[in-house]
């Protein structure tokens, strides 16, 4: 008998875990910005970042790490969660992928 009453439960509990946006557990988006520091290391290293712009992607980078950790502080993201971190790991994609500035050194 209690055995059908949990399982009861817990059939009953499932829409609405369904409904909150949880889509499992955290992972890969450590991966993306590990990859990205690595990446800005390489790009100012090849001279194709200026210092400034190298720190200034570091502390995005950073604020984006900082981001999905606190997100993923559950366990889990949601799919905003996890859009939002995607999204911004795409917009460094796209800024390190840009050509460099060929102006004047500042």
């Amino acid at each position: 008998m209690l055995s059908v009453v949990a399982a009861l439960a817990l059939t009953l509990a499932l829409p609405a875990t369904a409904q909150t946006g949880i889509n499992g557990p955290v992972g890969g988006a450590g991966t993306s910005v590990h990859d990205n520091d690595r990446r800005i290391d390489r790009e100012r290293d090849a001279g194709r970042l200026s210092r400034s712009d190298a720190r200034r992607a570091r502390t995005e980078n950073g604020l984006t790490d900082d981001l999905a950790r606190r997100y993923g502080s559950d366990g889990r993201l949601t799919d905003a969660e996890q859009a939002e971190i995607t999204n911004r790991n795409n917009a460094m994609q796209s800024i390190l992928n840009a050509p460099a500035r060929t102006g004047p050194k500042r």
